[in-house]
């Protein structure tokens, strides 16, 4: 067994504890407690600070996550708005096309009728115009067109000066409100019943693809 070892001044009285002086290279107890108290306090603000980070880390992980729920939940709500959207639009041009197609039914064969001849006298005279200088400019027209706007003809190839070229004659083989002509660099074939039909045609053959592409999502619904 080992016991302590004490090692004692006997050049100091025993008895005289007052006249001993301090070590000045050892701190003193008020220095012994400040650092203490500062090792303490230190302690305390770093052990705040760590927990302060991992709070921070936590909280930032946290709004990540509702970050990316938010977005999936936004992704999903515009791909729903969207196709509804899609289906919304696709219905409304089935019913314009199909009122469209209904007015143009009930309206065209009266405008056909009651414009037709105004605007292949206005189409006529503007390729008139354009074929001046030419050597012969053929036209040829309905018996009623030709009546009706035959020496309107007239009177304006005489103010263009190419009277003398002009061959206006009647052809039975055309409706009423259509013309051909051809002069030495053009040439014009022209009726207005045939642009109308044309229109109602493409008319109908859109309606007819919106309704059929509304049948068939309508029934894939």
């Amino acid at each position: 067994m080992i016991s302590t070892l004490k090692l004692r001044n006997f050049d100091e009285d025993p008895n005289d504890t007052g006249s001993r002086q301090p070590d000045p290279d050892l701190p003193t107890a008020e220095e012994i407690e400040a650092k203490i108290k500062k090792a303490h306090k230190q302690g305390h603000i770093e052990g705040y600070l760590t927990g302060a980070d991992a709070g921070r880390a936590e909280m930032h992980k946290q709004m990540q996550a509702e970050h990316a729920e938010m977005a999936e939940k936004l992704a999903q709500e515009l791909a729903r708005l969207a196709t509804s959207t899609q289906a919304h639009h696709e219905a409304l041009v089935a019913q314009v096309v199909g009122f469209t197609l209904q007015t143009c039914e009930i309206v065209l064969p009266e405008v056909i009728e009651r414009l037709s001849t105004e605007r292949v006298k206005k189409t006529v005279a503007q390729s008139l115009k354009m074929a001046i200088g030419s050597s012969r400019i053929k036209v040829r027209l309905s018996p009623t067109t030709l009546e009706q706007i035959g020496p309107e003809l007239h009177n304006r190839a005489t103010y263009y000066k190419c009277d003398d070229a002009l061959d206006v004659q009647a052809d039975p083989a055309l409706a009423d409100g259509d013309a051909r002509m051809e002069w030495d660099h053009g040439s014009l074939d022209y009726g207005f019943k045939k642009i109308c039909d044309r229109l109602l045609a493409e008319l109908r053959e859109t309606h007819r693809r919106a309704v059929e592409a509304q049948k068939e999502k309508d029934g894939h619904g």
